[in-house]
């Protein structure tokens, strides 16, 4: 700042003196300071008047004398509140950007204003004025408590006794310095973190407790008052509010809460031995027993912060976990949770008493994962059943929220030994098996108006669409884990009443509703709904019962006769179930999906079974209906869903299908001769047929591979055709094929520019007959039928596989026959967008409405108004309108932009035959970047997923050759996208009105922030070694003999550029977790550039810049630990850019105090990470001359009222916010450096 680059105040006691300065900098009477908040505050003040009043004030904080003068103002009680509460603020700037300047006695002078302030509080001082009080005595005591200022804790101890409201200043205190000195990241505290730290740890603990567990501490630390501590004051404190008439006397309610909330905030640091020597646990339970909820919240959360504690050892376990599970702790806990059941209910609720419930449910969940840690060492007398009883309790309690941290801790503790064969959990299993099948159900498909009480708490307890669809698969998936480990218990007993209830439900599905009708088809009916929760009862069951035949051994003969038995059981509850007919295509999928993980997984040599299954697929044939739209298209899926199924059963029992081979073809071939058969079944069938003779390993291999040219010769004729390659030569030829020669005159003669709405326009018959040949067309295109064959060659096979290594023979023949056409057609439908290259000749609104044409319609959770199904069901009824017509257009070009790309990642899995081709890279990132900045995010984002497996596919010998126009081109797309649609939305932001369309914005910034991290992710991959190995699929496309990706990308300058270029743009978007995603991996490579060279200089120069800019803008709040940690390590990388780049920053014009800061930035532990980023939040604080931290705080929205253990069990990609009519960024912070 520049009042601490001019000079220090020369004298803080002389009461008065210099006056306030003025807009130039002289200073002048300080009287005007009353008359400016006066003209701030008075009614009749003009905007001008107030702003040029609001402007002294803030100049006036500046001035040398501000200390005195803000002290005289604010002790002065005849003067109004806010004249006394602004002398605060002119005493808490000079505390917070001043300090390093006072010396000694003016800092010690500055601490007594303080203290004589805390001293002469009243109970008439308003509470945020006493507040202020005890803020500013924090913030004194971060800079000098512990070196200049050692007797603290005895004026602490002295204002304790005087006066409740001088015992809550102690109370803000003592419970700020512990948040802010441990719990917190605060970088002024930071600075002094160990020095603090120990003060703390001093005055907190009892001295015989430190004496007994630090007996090696630095005793000349002399700052603690009396031998008890503030710990065993605040317990006492505790007990005595307990002890008065608490009901009826708010300031003691007040102060009691204060006291708890003092205790909550020491919790995760102080010595266990301290908790239990002064009595906390005890104190606050006691608390938990008053019914007063404020008091009851409070005291739980207290009990939640010792219990969140990790690495308690067996000593201090059997002293702070054990009394919770006394008799008298259990009945304790079971009977406040009860008190809060009597007020819950939906329709009046209390929302204190269901806050203090869902917080004795994360404390029930602590407690429980302690029972799994240490079952031994729980001691005789514990009430276990009771505690038992308790989490089963509330695990079936009717809000989900409530029940899940329970539920959690449920799926742990049923994987312990000791605790799944007690005899009390035992009595249990039947009911928690009961309540985790019924839970179940997909709540979020049922009705809004459904009167189910689960339901309706849970929308109330969670406000967004994507936050509850994660919710809900989170608690779908405990739900699962527990009735797969329950399963794998008492496989037997479980599996039998799991099948008999599915047997049951099953029959009876329209015994109380009407039988099915195509018209009145749903995929969220209630009989759908029932069946999907019965079959993921099933499929979690079947995952518990493969879990026990793994581990197996202690009884072979035993447990062979069970499997034998359960087999048994399996395929005859199979073969009844394929008895029954569903003429509901979304339930007939569902039990198809179930059949198949039943022949695959838990019949796998039952190949009758398989064989039955098998035929009842081919001959499953539900009538379609086009009248009814979406009946129709679930059956079409119906079929897919049919054919997929059939390849994975070829897959698995290939041996035993070629045995039937004959009757199975002849089928087939029958099938496909069908007329009512699609295009695209009849390819799954042959794709069937494929994968027998492919997997089969009864087949002498000439047959065999005889048998599979012959169906790859008709994918290499298709594509080796002079015909078709003339016909996608160029981009009009392209359209020709597809019948879109004439598309711009078709547009113009049925005049789309004059129609507002299209899909509420009718196409007429030439359009319908255009829309047909469009769709022919596309099908003759040979991507399906290579996409089919190609998937059939790779599914589910290891490479140096016998099948693996047939299959790339002879692929390897077909390669470099279609990848030339390939290339064309995926540089054709991307240059289709490209409105500047390829549909610039036509008038500019024929130009608007090619742009039209190519804009999606598209539907995002938590954003869009309508329900999926509704928006399904809209673009499925407007086929035959303008905009349906626009649809078949862009859906085709993006048909085979999409079915290309599969075709690219496929060959990928033939490595060398595919990526060894000498001439392929620069035509392949010719074809898949060359029009990429033409596509939409969205479409970017599938661009992307491709680019990512061709990449990350290369073989470690081939990277040279292969990678580096592959990574420039995709990185250099990216960051020109990336970067021009969030200055796209900064603009929309800026310019928009209240009124505007704000679903259209919302949903292109969300697709705009899942695309931004994709690429930071591939960036992460690739650059940090850490993470090489990390990804879990797609492990066998990934080439783990060589050396790690990253070394090669970082000593390959020409590949590095492009990604670090993007690297750097990405700091400045808005988007949180890529920015700190990407600000990790940069600085993972700081070690690396030690030497000079122009990537260090990049780091030093421009990624410095963008970093210190993201810094000061209050956006990046939840970024800035990240960012500091950033700075501080490109600062260790070179003395001298960084040092003049900060130089060069407005404020940062006193080069000695720069450098002095700088100088201990590069004397301090390098590995004190949190030092580090304090000292440069410090030194960058006086740019602009607001506090960087400040400022976030100033702008940071409220936070949800949530806890942390709640998020955990909603966390999504968060939906954007659009905040309206303001500017994207600070005023002058984008041009700090002098850019435009």
């Amino acid at each position: 700042m520049n009042a601490a680059a001019d000079g220090a105040p020369q004298a803080l006691q002389d009461g008065g003196g210099g006056g306030a300065p003025q807009s130039n900098g002289h200073t002048s009477d300080f009287s005007q300071v009353l008359e400016a908040i006066q003209a701030v505050y008075a009614p009749t003040s003009s905007n001008d008047t107030r702003r040029q009043a609001t402007e002294y004030l803030e100049q006036a904080k500046r001035d040398p004398n501000a200390p005195s003068h803000g002290y005289t103002l604010a002790a002065d009680q005849s003067q109004l509140v806010h004249v006394r509460y602004y002398g605060l603020g002119l005493l808490e700037y000079s505390i917070k950007y001043n300090w390093d300047e006072f010396t000694a006695d003016q800092g010690a002078v500055l601490k007594d204003y303080v203290l004589e302030l805390a001293r002469n509080v009243t109970e008439n001082d308003q509470v945020y004025f006493r507040n202020k009080v005890a803020q500013l005595w924090t913030e004194v005591a971060k800079r000098s408590w512990g070196a200049e200022w050692l007797n603290m804790d005895e004026q602490l101890v002295s204002l304790w006794t005087r006066s409740l409201h001088h015992q809550a200043i102690v109370l803000y205190v003592l419970e700020t310095l512990s948040e802010e000195v441990f719990n917190r990241e605060d970088a002024t505290a930071g600075l002094r973190g160990s020095d603090l730290g120990r003060a703390c740890v001093e005055i907190f603990t009892p001295l015989q407790v430190l004496q007994e567990q630090l007996p090696t501490r630095d005793k000349s630390l002399d700052v603690r008052c009396g031998d008890e501590g503030w710990l065993k004051r605040l317990c006492d404190n505790l007990s005595w509010c307990l002890g008065q008439d608490y009901q009826n006397q708010e300031a003691i309610r007040s102060s009691g809460a204060k006291t708890i909330n003092a205790l909550r905030a020491a919790m995760p640091w102080i010595i266990p031995k301290a908790i239990a020597a002064t009595g906390v646990i005890e104190a606050v339970c006691k608390a938990l027993s008053i019914p007063v909820v404020e008091l009851q919240l409070a005291a739980v959360e207290v009990l939640q912060s010792i219990y969140s504690r990790s690495h308690l050892h067996d000593d201090e376990f059997q002293e702070l976990v054990c009394p919770m599970f006394t008799p008298g702790s259990v009945s304790l806990l079971r009977e406040v949770y009860s008190w809060t059941l009597s007020d819950m209910n939906i329709d009046d609720l209390d929302d204190q008493k269901y806050t203090l419930c869902k917080k004795l449910s994360e404390l029930a969940n602590s407690l429980g994962l302690f029972i799994e840690q240490k079952p031994q060492n729980i001691p005789e007398g514990s009430d276990l059943a009771g505690i038992f009883g308790f989490l089963y309790d509330i695990l079936r309690n009717p809000s989900l929220v409530v029940s899940i941290p329970v539920l959690h801790c449920w799926t742990k503790l049923l994987r312990s030994r000791a605790v799944r064969d007690s005899e009390v959990v035992t009595s249990m299993v039947g009911g928690l098996l009961e309540t985790c099948c019924a839970r179940l159900i997909r709540y979020e498909s049922l009705p809004e108006d459904t009167e189910d009480v689960t339901l309706q708490f849970l929308n109330e307890d969670i406000d967004t669409v994507p936050e509850r669809h994660a919710f809900l698969g989170n608690y779908r998936r405990f739900c699962a884990d527990i009735i797969e480990v329950l399963v794998r218990r008492t496989p037997v007993e479980a599996m039998q009443h799991i099948l008999s209830q599915a047997t049951n439900m099953l029959s009876n599905l329209y015994s109380d509703k009407p039988a099915f009708q195509p018209q009145t088809f749903s995929k969220h009916s209630a009989a759908v709904l029932q069946v999907d929760a019965q079959v993921t009862v099933i499929d979690a069951a079947i995952k518990g019962y493969l879990k026990w035949l793994n581990t197996q051994g202690e009884d072979m003969q035993e447990d062979e006769r069970k499997r034998a038995t359960m087999e048994n059981s399996f395929e005859e509850w199979g073969r009844q179930i394929l008895q029954a007919r569903f003429e509901d295509p979304e339930i007939a999928k569902k039990v198809i999906s179930l059949m198949s993980t039943f022949s695959t997984k838990a019949l796998p040599d039952r190949s009758a079974f398989a064989l039955s299954f098998l035929e009842y697929m081919l001959t499953i044939r539900l009538a379609d209906n086009p009248e009814f739209a979406q009946y129709s298209d679930a059956v079409k899926d119906l079929e897919r869903i049919c054919s997929l199924e059939m390849q994975k059963l070829a897959m698995k029992f290939a041996d035993d299908f070629m045995n039937v081979y004959n009757q199975l073809e002849n089928k087939v071939n029958e099938m496909i001769a069908d007329p009512t058969t699609d295009e695209r079944q009849r390819m799954a069938y042959s794709a069937f047929l494929f994968i027998i003779i492919h997997r089969c390993t009864t087949l002498d291999k000439a047959t065999q591979e005889q048998r599979m040219r012959q169906m790859l010769n008709q994918v290499e004729d298709a594509w080796n055709n002079d015909g078709f390659s003339k016909s996608i030569s160029g981009f009009q030829s392209f359209c020709a094929i597809l019948g879109m020669g004439q598309l711009p005159e078709f547009l113009s003669a049925n005049n789309f520019r004059g129609v507002q709405d299209w899909s509420n326009q009718p196409l007429g018959s030439d359009g319908q007959a255009l829309q047909a040949a469009v769709l022919e067309r596309s099908q003759q295109l040979p991507l399906r039928l290579t996409k089919t064959l190609l998937a059939a060659s790779t599914e589910k096979l290891r490479d140096g596989s016998p099948a693996y290594e047939t299959a790339a023979a002879l692929w390897a023949e077909a390669i470099p026959t279609l990848l030339p056409n390939l290339l064309q057609l995926v540089s054709h439908a991307q240059a289709f967008n490209d409105i500047d290259s390829n549909w610039s000749h036509l008038p500019p609104e024929l130009q608007q409405v090619i742009r039209r044409v190519l804009t999606d319609r598209f539907w995002q959770a938590g954003i869009s108004t309508e329900s999926r199904d509704d928006f399904f069901a809209r673009v499925s009824g407007s086929k035959s309108t303008y905009e349906g017509f626009a649809s078949t257009i862009r859906g085709t070009v993006r048909q085979i932009r999409e079915s290309s790309y599969y075709i690219l990642y496929s060959l990928t899995k033939f490595r060398d035959h595919f990526y060894g081709i000498s001439e392929l890279p620069g035509p392949l990132s010719h074809a898949l970047f060359g029009h990429a900045h033409a596509l939409t995010a969205h479409h970017l984002s599938v661009l992307l997923t491709v680019s990512t497996h061709l990449i990350e596919g290369c073989p470690a010998h081939l990277r040279s050759h292969f990678l580096p126009p592959m990574v420039q081109g995709l990185f250099r797309e990216l960051d020109r996208k990336i970067s021009a649609e969030w200055n796209e939305v900064a603009r929309q932001v800026a310019e928009s009105g209240d009124n505007d369309n704000l679903t259209d914005e919302m949903k292109t910034e969300s697709i705009l922030r899942q695309l931004t991290y994709s690429s930071v992710s591939l960036v992460a991959v690739l650059l940090d070694s850490r993470q090489e190995f990390g990804r879990s699929e797609d492990q066998t496309q990934r080439d783990n003999s060589g050396p790690p990706m990253c070394d090669f990308l970082l000593s390959t300058p020409a590949v590095l550029e492009p990604i670090l270029m993007f690297c750097n743009s990405t700091i400045r978007v808005r988007d949180t977790r890529s920015v700190v995603t990407i600000v990790r991996v940069l600085r993972t490579l700081l070690p690396r550039f030690k030497e000079k060279s122009p990537i260090r200089d990049y780091f030093c120069n421009d990624i410095l810049k963008s970093a210190i800019t993201s810094l000061h803008e209050p956006y990046f709040v939840d970024c800035q630990k990240e960012l500091a940690s950033l700075i501080a390590g490109i600062i260790h990388l070179d003395e001298d850019i960084p040092r003049s780049i900060i130089l060069s920053l407005p404020g940062m014009g006193d080069q000695y105090r720069v450098d002095r800061r700088l100088s201990k930035l590069r004397g301090s532990n390098r590995s004190d990470e949190r030092m580090q980023r304090s000292i440069v939040l410090d030194l960058l604080s006086s740019i602009k001359g607001v506090s960087i931290h400040e400022q976030g705080k100033i702008q940071r929205s409220a936070p949800k009222k949530r806890s942390a253990a709640m998020e955990q069990y909603m966390a999504i990609d968060q939906v954007p916010a659009i905040v309206r009519g303001t500017s994207p960024g600070l005023a002058g912070v984008a041009d700090m450096f002098g850019e435009s």
